[in-house]
This record gives structure tokens, C-alpha cells and sequence, in this order.
């Protein structure tokens, strides 16, 4: 039996996005000026990072769907040779005859500086069309990775309406990973429940720490916080300063790194975050900043390994973690307790239909703001 424990009544987790093929170069050194240099090893490995989540979530004992379009391609049979080996169902996905994005990594062994070159082709993604095929009573979590703006808002409605009018209990929770073009997804954060942005996007916003950026995250948010709804509560993982969150109430916590004793391998350290931090939230029922806290320990214990499969090894329970003392937050909120002039301003902006708004309508959608 699995030290994660993964309950067989906790319904399938569902990672909505892009497969990917790296090749793994490992180097002593990389001197840019030398034409030729000599690998000390070199592999090839599935990746995307919700086919990363996938793996490690089903390394936890977590039953995961996958949901995306894979490549048919001879060359490539070893995605899906993965995926079934690993036990990530791909029953719902589409299939074409092009080949998936491609990446090299060039890590180096003395300094442990990682150079990622990543070939960004254009490559088939599902939509709402496809995702309305999906039967949702069987998943509890649905993770969507941060690309094709358009077609995930229309996917996350899809959930939204599925949610609608249930008990919290039957309800699927929706958490999207934001890991570059911010200002392609800053609409979508407010239909989520759980939201994750790396260092690097914050960083790309001007944001220097875990909490200011919190903080503007929370300021992105179109319904002041005096209108008491359903919020997303935002997680930004932040390296070696540990990582920040912040609840549905507004409350912030800070979470220290926890720092291994040496790095072998960074490649998939923010997915293997964001697999943990959905197995504590979801399987283990942990309150927010406890959920970031135990995330921040599988990622550290993964950093001092190669690859994901150590996650196996890892006593979830023997983990030394901070002790978080939480008040009310998405896990404990209740929604249903909203009356009088609270009501009638949830109406008002709550029954307006959720559309994704490109960069094209930004002139339109201020002036109708205005106007509100």
C-alpha cells in the first residue's frame, strides 16, 4: 500500500493541458563560447506541466485523468507508453498526426544552473466543445494549466455552471496555473478557487516578494471584498524565500523554503509544488497555508532528487512542517449565508455571464465599467 494513501473514495483529479518531450542533457560545465562539448548524460522524458502534476499526483496514490491532445506519431509512442505505465487515464483525450512542442534542457552539474531552449510551436489544444464531453461527476478537482486564455474560460464556465445550484460537497474545485502571459489570464482568477503564479510572473509584473504579490493579485479582483462571495485563494510559490498565500478572507501567511542539502535536479520543481499542494488541499482536506507548507517540502525533497519517481519514497507523514495556525478560509467558507443588501449586490454581479475579454474589447469593457 501507498505511504500517500490516496482514499479510493476522493474522486479523480482531472489536469486540463499540453504533453511535452524534453531531452535532458546533463554537462560539468556549459561554456557558451565552446562549439563542441562533451554530455555526461542525456535522456529523453515526457513533461508539460500538467502532465507533470498528473505524474506526480498519481505517484501520491491520487487517481488522475489527463485531458489534452497527444501526438499519434510513431516517434512520440513513448508519451503514451508513459502516461498508461504511470496509470493516467487519457481515454478522453484527441489525437493528431503533428508532433508535440519539444524542449532541450542543458543542466550543469557544478554550478546547477539549468538553460532551457524551448521549441514554442504551435500545437492543437482542447476546447469547450471537447471539455463538454467530459463527465463531470466523476472528477473533484480540475487543474488547468495557464495557456489559450479563450478556450479555458469557456472550459472553466463549463465547470462553474456544473457547480451551480450543488451542495459544496458535490462540487468540482478549479485551481489554473499561471505561468507566463498574466495579462492574457488576469481574467480568469476571480472564476477559480485556487490560483498559482510563479516567481516568474511576478516578477515579470514588478512584483518583488510573495506577499506584494498577493497583495496585486487580490487588487486584479473586479468585486471589492466588502460583497461577500466565493474568492480564489492565491498561492505564489517563491523559491528560496518559501512561498506566500493568501485566503478567500484576505488573510496572508508566509511559508519558509525549506532547503535541501544539495540540488540535483530543478527540472519540474514548480510542478511537483503545485501536485502537492492539490493532493493536501483535496486528499488530505488541509487548510490553505498548511496545503503551501507541505507543498513546500515534496518540492524541496524532489529538488535533492533526479526526476519524480522519489516522490515514492517519501514518508508524506514524516515531513517536518511549520505549525500554521489558520482561521476561515475556501475550505471552511460558507457561501450560502449572504442576505439582504449583500444579496442583491451578489445578483448584481454574479448573474452576468462570465466571457473572456481580449486584448481587442479592453477599450469597450472600460467604458462599460464606467458606465456600471
Amino acid at each position: 500500500m501507498s505511504k500517500w494513501c490516496a482514499l479510493s473514495s476522493v474522486r479523480t483529479v482531472l489536469c486540463v493541458g499540453c504533453t511535452e518531450v524534453d531531452y535532458v542533457a546533463t554537462v560539468d560545465k556549459w561554456d557558451t563560447d565552446t562549439e563542441a562539448f562533451r554530455l555526461r548524460a542525456g535522456t529523453f522524458h515526457r513533461s508539460g506541466r500538467s502532465s507533470n502534476v498528473a505524474t506526480v499526483l498519481r505517484l501520491m496514490g491520487a487517481n488522475v485523468d489527463f485531458f489534452g491532445v497527444l501526438s499519434r506519431l510513431p516517434t512520440y509512442r513513448m508519451v503514451l507508453d508513459d502516461l498508461e505505465k504511470a496509470g493516467i487515464g487519457i481515454d478522453n483525450c484527441h489525437f493528431t498526426d503533428e508532433p508535440p512542442p519539444f524542449s532541450t534542457i542543458i543542466q550543469e552539474s557544478i554550478n546547477k544552473r539549468v538553460t532551457i531552449s524551448y521549441c514554442d510551436k504551435p500545437f492543437a489544444y482542447v476546447n469547450a466543445k471537447d471539455f463538454q464531453m467530459l463527465d463531470l461527476d466523476q472528477y473533484g478537482w480540475v487543474n488547468f494549466e495557464g495557456r489559450n486564455p479563450r478556450d479555458t474560460c469557456d472550459m472553466i464556465n463549463l465547470v462553474l455552471k456544473y457547480n451551480n445550484g450543488r451542495e459544496k460537497r458535490d462540487r468540482v474545485m478549479v485551481s489554473l496555473q499561471i505561468y507566463k502571459d498574466f495579462s492574457d489570464m488576469v481574467d480568469l482568477i476571480s472564476m477559480c478557487d485556487y490560483v498559482l503564479v510563479t516567481k516568474y510572473v511576478c516578477e515579470q509584473q514588478g512584483w518583488t516578494t510573495p506577499h506584494e504579490s498577493c497583495k496585486s493579485l487580490n487588487n486584479c479582483l473586479r468585486m471589492p471584498r466588502s460583497i461577500n462571495v466565493r474568492r480564489p485563494c492565491f498561492v505564489v510559490p517563491w523559491s528560496s524565500l518559501g512561498a506566500g498565500c493568501m485566503n478567500t478572507d484576505g488573510d496572508y501567511f508566509e511559508l519558509p523554503a525549506i532547503k535541501p542539502k544539495r540540488i540535483l535536479d530543478r527540472v519540474g520543481d514548480s510542478d511537483c509544488f503545485t501536485a502537492a499542494f492539490i493532493y493536501a488541499t483535496f486528499i488530505r482536506q488541509r487548510h490553505l497555508a498548511a496545503a503551501v507548507a507541505f507543498a513546500n517540502a515534496v518540492a524541496s525533497y524532489k529538488l535533492a532528487h533526479n526526476g519524480f519517481t522519489c516522490i515514492t519514497q517519501l514518508n508524506p507523514d514524516s515531513l517536518r512542517l511549520p505549525v500554521v495556525m489558520e482561521g476561515k478560509d475556501a475550505s471552511s467558507e460558507d457561501e450560502d449565508n449572504i442576505g439582504g443588501e449583500q444579496q442583491r449586490l451578489c445578483k448584481k454581479y454574479l448573474f452576468r455571464p462570465s466571457v473572456f475579454v481580449g486584448p481587442a474589447d479592453a477599450s469597450s469593457l472600460t467604458s462599460v465599467r464606467k458606465g456600471a
